[in-house]
């Protein structure tokens, strides 16, 4: 099932794009405009800027921008489909579901029944936790956890000997295959659960995704914690315990910390420390590290102080510090884990403790190396300077040089040509394992303002895709015609494609809606699933509605609709020229690098020169 275009409509009509945007952002009203400080960036001048007449909003300190459900996405991390929900129910909007194809159906019913079943399980296991069985109960009060805790992570509870599972499924009027697929009963439909405290594993918008499960009982042969295995829906390298109830606390104080149990988490939640975050049993990875950065630059891990908690301390560094990001570190006193250490103090006593002993992770590299003698010393800067190295940022690299330096006492001359060593070193390394960047198809290095710049053509029939979509507009003969088709019709006809990869999505994008009839307008590439295509969106609108308004100088400009089919024209044919060009010029090299004559090629070169020839031509160049 989807949302009808019926419904979107009317959401797109109804929702005030400052209403909603004013729930998450302060808003002021600056003349026809709204401004305020960026949600995205920390900063102290106002840069958000919110346009009620066209309905888009941008953030000139992150380059991000959009209309009002893109903005959901980007800031609640909505799926499209959860962000027009919202503003449905919001605006007390009716939703209408359409069917989808056999193939899009399929797959889309398989994962929202999943997700019921997934739901459901959860409300059975939390049933449980307050039912005759009160092992798990007990032990969660032991522990020091409250009722509004336990509910806030909706934990439950999986009696030692279940049969009701299934029973219940069946009632509700669920498959119990579905059991099976998410992997909480085995190939003999049994709870792999049994006997186990239940977590339930959230994704970034709440929805239960899987369990993890605590044995109760002591003196068995079971691993402590069971997880729910990997599927297309739980990934829990890129799952973070907690998050949905953190993301708000991490936001606004702008940090967050990183624990390595689900009990840690929850005992510093129920403490006040909301900014709190587990990796769900995992070494951190590099995706849940990019789901913090959605919220924040800065991490401070609060890891076991045991050997193993060390080293997963150690590795965590260098992953934050790739992702650009601010890494610190807080240890605990020995014998103490988060939860431990936690019960024991008042909210108080916790944050001065906290404020006081996180540390870089400079300081903590140096406090936890063997640096008594000349050898360590020598094993502890090389380590340091090497996590140095990875920070992308000159300035940044300038900063902890100077600390590293003074914490050394080694000058920052000497520190810095051993960060150049290094940087030399991983430069060849990289270079040698094959790891150089395409200059061409691959555009995910290059900044919007680039891809204008390098790929001019593209870009302008790009642009006139996201603008103009499917609307009808006049041609110069009269005609009704729609940019996308005319596009389209145009480039398969002489079978050309976009060379930068970006671009090729959105071209196949347009493509697939226009084979299906859909409409397409700013909103749909505004909307997209794709971050980049998002991102394109709003820097080809921003540029748009940024341009000096002329109406109201009282200077009257023809505007670009009104001769919208010369432009479309001639930006295709300007488009196919260039890569007519640039795939003349790929036949020669292969005509001078073969010993003897192709014909295929010769015939290749032969058609795509007439092909040049003509589209000049139609362009009214001589030859």
């Amino acid at each position: 099932m989807r949302i009808s275009k019926k419904t979107i409509d009317e959401i797109f009509n109804t929702a005030i794009i400052e209403e909603v945007i004013s729930e998450f952002v302060l808003l002021k009203k600056t003349g026809a405009n709204y401004k305020g400080l960026s949600p995205f960036n920390d900063e102290k001048t106002p840069s958000f800027v919110v346009s009620p007449s066209k309905e888009i909003w941008k953030d000139f300190s992150s380059g991000k921008g959009g209309n009002v459900v893109s903005f959901l996405m980007e800031h609640e991390q909505y799926t499209y489909p959860e962000a027009l929900l919202y503003l449905a129910k919001k605006y007390n909007i009716d939703v209408e579901f359409i069917e989808l194809d056999a193939d899009a159906q399929k797959k889309a019913t398989e994962r929202e029944a999943a997700l019921l079943v997934l739901n459901f399980a959860k409300k059975y296991f939390c049933d449980n936790l307050m039912g005759e069985d009160t092992l798990a109960i007990d032990y969660l009060y032991s522990r020091g956890f409250d009722n509004s805790t336990i509910q806030d992570f909706e934990l439950g509870f999986c009696p030692k000997v279940d049969k009701k599972l299934i029973e219940s499924t069946k009632e509700a009027g669920y498959s119990t295959e579905l059991l099976l697929k998410t992997r909480i009963v085995n190939e003999k439909y049994q709870n792999r659960f049994a006997g186990r405290l239940i977590f339930p594993i959230h994704s970034i918008t709440g929805q239960v995704l899987g369990f993890g499960g605590r044995v109760l009982e002591g003196n068995v042969k079971k691993a402590k914690y069971l997880n729910s295995d990997s599927s297309e829906l739980y990934q829990k390298s890129k799952l973070l315990y907690g998050l949905h109830l953190a993301k708000k606390h991490i936001k606004k104080l702008d940090f967050c910390y990183i624990v390595e149990g689900y009990t840690d988490v929850m005992a510093l939640y129920q403490s006040g420390i909301k900014n709190v975050v587990s990796n769900c049993g995992t070494a951190l990875t590099n995706e849940q590290v990019r789901l913090i950065k959605r919220f924040t630059n800065n991490i401070v891990m609060l890891f076991d102080s045991d050997n193993a908690g060390l080293s997963a301390t150690l590795k965590a560094i260098d992953i934050v510090l790739k992702q650009n990001m601010f890494p610190k570190v807080l240890q605990l006193p020995q014998n103490d884990d988060p939860a431990s250490f936690v019960t024991k103090k008042s909210y108080e006593e916790i944050y001065e403790f906290f404020k006081e002993n996180a540390i870089d992770f400079i300081e903590f590299k140096y406090k936890v190396s063997n640096n008594s003698d000349t050898v360590g010393l020598i094993q502890v800067t090389k380590d340091i300077v090497s996590s140095i190295a990875l920070i992308d940022d000159t300035i940044s690299q300038a900063l902890h040089l100077r600390k590293a330096s003074k914490l050394l006492n080694i000058s920052e001359n000497d520190l810095t040509i051993e960060l150049k060593k290094t940087n030399i070193s991983s430069k060849n390394l990289s270079e040698s394992s094959g790891g150089k960047k395409l200059e061409n198809r691959d555009s995910s290095n290059l900044t919007m303002s680039d891809l204008q710049s390098r790929y001019i053509e593209e870009f302008q029939l790009i642009r006139l895709f996201i603008n103009y979509g499917t609307s009808l507009y006049s041609s110069s003969d009269k005609q009704q015609f729609n940019v996308a088709d005319f596009i389209c019709s145009e480039l398969d006809r002489d079978n050309i494609v976009f060379s930068v990869e970006l671009f090729q999505d959105v071209f196949s994008y347009v493509k697939t809606n226009l084979s299906t009839n859909n409409s397409i307008s700013k909103d749909n590439f505004l909307s997209h699933n794709s971050q980049s295509i998002r991102d394109l969106a709003a820097f080809v609108i921003g540029q748009k509605y940024l341009l000096s308004n002329w109406k109201q100088k009282d200077i009257i400009v023809l505007e670009e609709e009104d001769r919208l089919f010369a432009i479309t024209k001639e930006s295709i044919l300007r488009f196919k020229l260039k890569r007519v060009q640039d795939m003349v010029q790929d036949s020669l090299l292969k005509l001078k690098s073969i010993e003897i004559d192709d014909e295929k090629t010769l015939q290749n070169f032969s058609n795509l020169s007439n092909l040049e020839k003509k589209i000049q031509k139609e362009l009214g160049r001589l030859f």
